[in-house]
């Protein structure tokens, strides 16, 4: 009896310990699953902040490109041009420095040359003036003389000729046989077909260029007998369609306006010279926009204020220029000068107001593509300058040969040119030597290239780790 009663007590028993185990496994697995969800929210959370600071990152970048603001345009835009004028100096034997011939002091960074000779000083410049067929041949011929008193200086004219290749040029050949002809009494259809091929689309110094840059392999280079040649500038001055009038192909891509050039551009002419296109100068942030608008260093229609650059040339030239050139009468300040534009070319709002900014617009673009036939003259120089240039000159006149060269550049290049009898230019002030603080724009890349570095670095972690978000919510 004492038995099969301890036997119920140990049954009963069983059963509790069963009942409670159940309770604790139940219990157990509440928890488990509680912490499951636990789990996946956390998980989801994270997920969720990361694909935020990727965001957050991401549009960091796209600010930091220039996709968005104009601060990190321009600050992009700067970084953007030292690198790419960095790569092609660095790779450089001489540096092609393309003017305006209209306005040549208006065009040269002293900055840049200062630059370039603190690289290396055994590196060549050479500086081209461009468009000589928008100047009197007398302006073109006092610019050069000017500017050979230091580094040597060559007429240009590019060819804006549209075919992809054979384009055109003037040889010193084809002048010695216009010589012959005006010897032999055919001097006026001589002249006549020398001022056709000047304001034709052909080009014009090509011969003198690539003659110098020979000469420099051959004298200079220790026997290396090819060199490397970058080729810098303004936007807008020529850059690319020189390279184009010298490989006689349209192996560069060009445009009227501002910023064609996005990156460098390697072109082999020959076995002896190697051209490198660059990216148009980017001015520091103390050029304002109306002496940048007038270089043609930004796109006219981009311009929030097109009329303020119109009064930096109603300073510059004279009225009575103007008039003629606008078929206008007279008018008092840039604000009736506009207005008589406006009405001559239909730009009128509604209701008959008429619209100054589209006149401006006119007038800039006319400014900018010779429409306004004016030109600068060279500073008078002092006369210690002369002693202090002398030597140097003699040492790139050796180098390039340049008596030679340029003796007979007259005959190939100067008269082809327009000349004052014309009487369709007129004298303008200079906008004087270009601001590009080079030393600030180093400052600004050295920070620049570390944070995007340690930007890298971090993004390449991250999305390694965790990847991209995509559209579709798939990893």
């Amino acid at each position: 009896m004492a038995w099969k009663r301890q036997q119920i007590l140990m049954q009963e028993k069983a059963k509790k310990e069963e009942r409670k185990r159940a309770r604790e496994e139940k219990a157990a697995g509440m928890d488990t699953e509680e912490g499951d969800l636990q789990q996946l929210a956390a998980l989801h959370a994270a997920a969720s902040d990361k694909q935020q600071d990727y965001e957050a990152r991401k549009r960091a970048r796209l600010t930091a490109d220039g996709v968005s603001g104009k601060q990190g345009d321009a600050d992009n835009s700067r970084r953007a041009f030292y690198k790419e004028f960095r790569r092609v100096v660095e790779a450089s034997d001489v540096v092609i420095q393309v003017l305006d011939a209209r306005d040549p002091a208006g065009c040269r960074c002293p900055d840049v040359e200062r630059y370039v000779r603190s690289l290396d000083p055994n590196k060549r410049i050479i500086l081209l003036l461009n468009k000589m067929d928008l100047v009197p041949r007398e302006v073109g011929e006092a610019w050069l003389k000017h500017y050979r008193q230091e580094l040597p200086a060559v007429a240009f004219k590019a060819s804006t000729q549209q075919q992809a290749d054979g384009l055109s040029r003037k040889s010193s050949s084809s002048s010695k046989g216009k010589k012959a002809a005006a010897a032999a009494g055919g001097s006026s259809q001589s002249n006549a077909a020398a001022a056709s091929f000047a304001a034709g689309s052909g080009c014009l110094g090509a011969d003198t260029l690539l003659q110098l840059l020979k000469n420099y392999a051959r004298n200079a280079m220790g026997g290396k007998g090819s060199i490397t040649v970058g080729v810098v500038g303004l936007p807008n001055v020529g850059k690319s369609s020189l390279i184009n009038s010298l490989k006689r192909a349209r192996v560069a891509q060009v445009g009227s306006t501002p910023g064609v050039t996005k990156g460098i551009q390697e072109i082999h002419l020959d076995k002896h010279i190697r051209l490198l296109d660059s990216p148009g100068i980017v001015f520091t942030s103390g050029e304002g926009a109306a002496a940048a608008a007038l270089r043609n260093a930004i796109k006219i229609e981009k311009l929030e204020d097109p009329i303020t650059p119109v009064s930096e040339i109603l300073k510059r030239v004279p009225s009575k220029q103007l008039m003629e050139v606008y078929k206008i009468g007279t008018f008092a300040g840039v604000d009736q000068f506009l207005q008589m534009i406006a009405n001559a070319r239909g730009k009128l709002k509604k209701g008959g107001i008429v619209d100054t900014e589209a006149a401006a617009r006119i007038v800039l673009q006319d400014w900018n593509d010779g429409r306004i036939p004016y030109y600068t003259v060279p500073p008078k120089q002092r006369a210690h300058q002369q002693y202090e240039t002398a030597e140097v000159v003699n040492t790139w006149a050796a180098e390039f040969d340049a008596d030679k060269v340029f003796a007979g550049e007259a005959k190939a290049v100067l008269d082809h040119l327009p000349t004052m009898d014309d009487g369709s230019f007129f004298e303008a002030q200079s906008a004087g030597n270009v601001a590009v603080q080079l030393g600030e724009m180093e400052a600004d890349e050295q920070p620049a290239a570390a944070a995007a570095a340690a930007a890298g670095s971090s993004d390449a972690m991250d999305d390694d780790e965790y990847g991209a978000p995509s559209s579709s919510g798939r990893p």
